[in-house]
């Protein structure tokens, strides 16, 4: 019984010049074929370029009868069964491509070697195939594997091949973006954080500024032009500039018993939001206890972050390392009492 793939691939030349299939055509009739590449590439990860060659070879072992079926067959069964019968076919490639390989390694050696090198190879074809068959058949072999590349690998994996290609680069990228992240993240618990706050609470013999203070942004000086008058420098006032901040600062609480330090707090919404932070000023508390909210003031250029982060005016839920957050806009209780922490975290 003459098998379907050989009058395809000893027929290309006729049948191209009376047939011509489309490429979802073509791609229809080797479907088999491109299901077995998807997951030798895509499922098990194996380089492109040799999957191409172990199909070509398993074209040959169908062609030249050795092994009827094949593909179809293989297909049903698990992903580790195909890995382990391509592996072996890289083998017979392998003698397949080298001939002084083959004796050198087996010279003198019999029949038998075979079957603790391609045992699944010489179970599948029944003991029809074996290194020595690939020596004797070499350059028969050879041609019928260069055709099947050329006539058929090539033109069925091609949109497959291209969409692995654009996969690694991709998972190249992400894996860079990753590394950088990671640099990124240890050279920030390298270098101590030092706020204005801090280096501000360190020279204090007191408990450290008020935090509105210490955050206060220096502006430049407005110059007002008054009719019969000289020009005048008018200032914002503290409250205007504590109205300001408040615009831009996210008010952050943690659950009691699960502590997050302002490092965890910093790489985190670095991470998901970019560099977005200017503060992070953390609830002031004893050693031995754990903050329990933390004011975050944005860069005066991401103020459009805050919708997304905070969600509006709904408080957004986050998890940071395993940890519960909870985000919203900070709102203050009453500006005459902005120097009482107590009214920032309601």
């Amino acid at each position: 019984m003459a098998w379907p793939f050989s009058s395809i691939f000893s027929n290309t030349a006729s049948s191209s010049s009376e047939v011509a299939l489309t490429r979802e055509e073509f791609n229809a009739f080797h479907k088999i074929d491109r299901t077995l590449f998807t997951r030798l590439v895509y499922n098990l990860n194996r380089d492109m370029n040799q999957s191409i060659q172990v199909i070509g070879f398993l074209f040959l072992l169908e062609q030249n009868h050795y092994a009827p079926n094949l593909i179809v067959s293989l297909v049903s069964f698990p992903d580790a069964f195909i890995n382990a019968v391509a592996n072996e076919s890289v083998v017979c490639l392998s003698f397949l491509y080298n001939k002084d390989f083959f004796f050198s390694m087996f010279s003198g050696a019999n029949n038998n070697y075979d079957q603790s090198i391609i045992p699944l190879i010489i179970c599948i074809t029944r003991g029809r195939l074996s290194l020595s068959v690939i020596n004797q058949n070499r350059e028969t072999l050879l041609a019928g594997l260069r055709k099947n590349m050329s006539d058929v690998c090539a033109r069925a994996f091609e949109d497959l091949c291209a969409r692995a290609e654009r996969l690694n680069k991709e998972k190249k990228m992400a894996l860079e973006r990753e590394k950088a992240i990671e640099e990124l993240k240890k050279i920030r618990l390298n270098v101590p954080q030092a706020t204005i706050s801090r280096s501000c609470g360190q020279q204090a013999t007191t408990k450290r500024p008020n935090v509105q203070q210490v955050w206060v942004p220096t502006a430049p000086p407005t110059v007002r032009k008054e009719s019969n008058k000289t020009e005048e420098v008018v200032e914002k006032t503290a409250e205007e500039k504590e109205i300001e901040l408040d615009d831009r600062t996210v008010f952050l609480t943690f659950s009691k018993g699960y502590p997050i330090s302002e490092e965890q707090v910093r790489v985190y919404f670095t991470r998901k939001f970019g560099e977005v932070i200017e503060a992070v000023e953390m609830q002031e508390v004893e050693d031995s206890e754990q903050p329990l909210f933390a004011r975050m003031v944005l860069k005066m250029r991401y103020v459009s972050k805050m919708e997304e982060i905070v969600c509006g005016r709904n408080r957004n839920k986050y998890t940071i390392d395993g940890k519960h957050v909870w985000a919203r806009k900070y709102v203050r209780k009453n500006l005459s009492s902005a120097a009482s922490p107590s009214c920032s975290h309601t």
